[in-house]
C-alpha cells in the first residue's frame, strides 16, 4: 500500500470515529462554522516530497516536515447547503544531500564535502466547501481545492582544499504551479481550538495540526 491510500485509510478512520461521536449528534449548541468563522491552521505535513533520495555508500541526506499556515473564512452567504471558505496557505520544507570526503593532504588526513540544498516555500490560495450535513457543534468534515506556486532554491557548496579547486558557492532558483485537492476533518476540544488533519494530492500527502478560531 503506497503512502496515499495509508493516508486515506487514516483519514477515513479518523472521520469515521468523528461521525460516530455524540459531537455529531444534535445538541442544540449550533454549528462549529458558520458565516462568522475566521480560523488559522497550524500543522505539519508527511508523505510528499519533490525530491528523492538513494542510499549511496558515503552520502547524507534527509528532509524536515513540510511545515504549514493556512487562513480561511466564509464568504458572507451560503452556497446551497453549505459554507464556501477563503483563504491562503503558505507552507515550507527543506532537503539535503551531503558527501563526505576522506583523503590524504600535507602529511594528514582530512574531510571535506559537497552539499546540495533544497528550499521549498508554496504560496497558494485554498477554497473549502463545508456542507451543514457534516458540520455538528465540535466538529466538521469538509473538502476543498487549493491553486498557486512552488517557490524552489537550490544551493551547492563545498569546502574543497585543493588550491587547484575553488571552494564553490552555486545558487539557483525556479518557479513552479502547484494545484490539488484536499478532505481533512477537525474536532475541538475547547471552543476556540481545534486538533486537524488533512490529506492532499499536493503539498503534503498527510497534515496534522491545530486549528485557532476567532
Amino acid at each position: 500500500m503506497n503512502t496515499m491510500k495509508k493516508s486515506f485509510v487514516l483519514l477515513v478512520a479518523i472521520v469515521g470515529g468523528m461521525l460516530s461521536n455524540p459531537a455529531f449528534a444534535q445538541s442544540g449548541g449550533g454549528k462549529c462554522y458558520d458565516e462568522n468563522t475566521h480560523i488559522i491552521n497550524l500543522g505539519v505535513g508527511f508523505g510528499n516530497s519533490y525530491y528523492k533520495f538513494n542510499n549511496r555508500t558515503g552520502y547524507e541526506f534527509g528532509r524536515t516536515p513540510v511545515f504549514l499556515l493556512s487562513y480561511e473564512q466564509p464568504l458572507r452567504n451560503k452556497v446551497g447547503p453549505g459554507y464556501i471558505g477563503v483563504g491562503g496557505l503558505f507552507a515550507f520544507q527543506n532537503a539535503h544531500e551531503r558527501f563526505n570526503y576522506d583523503y590524504y593532504y600535507n602529511n594528514g588526513n582530512h574531510r571535506y564535502y559537497n552539499q546540495n540544498t533544497w528550499n521549498d516555500y508554496v504560496i497558494a490560495g485554498r477554497a473549502t466547501y463545508h456542507w451543514d450535513g457534516l458540520i455538528a457543534e465540535k466538529a466538521e468534515v469538509y473538502g476543498g481545492a487549493l491553486i498557486g506556486v512552488r517557490i524552489s532554491s537550490y544551493k551547492y557548496t563545498s569546502n574543497n582544499p585543493d588550491p587547484y579547486y575553488k571552494n564553490e558557492v552555486l545558487s539557483e532558483g525556479s518557479v513552479y504551479p502547484v494545484f490539488g485537492a484536499f478532505i481533512g476533518a477537525r474536532y475541538y476540544f475547547v471552543p476556540n481550538v481545534a486538533v486537524y488533519s488533512e490529506i492532499s494530492s499536493t503539498v503534503s500527502f498527510i497534515s496534522a495540526g491545530f486549528t485557532f478560531k476567532f
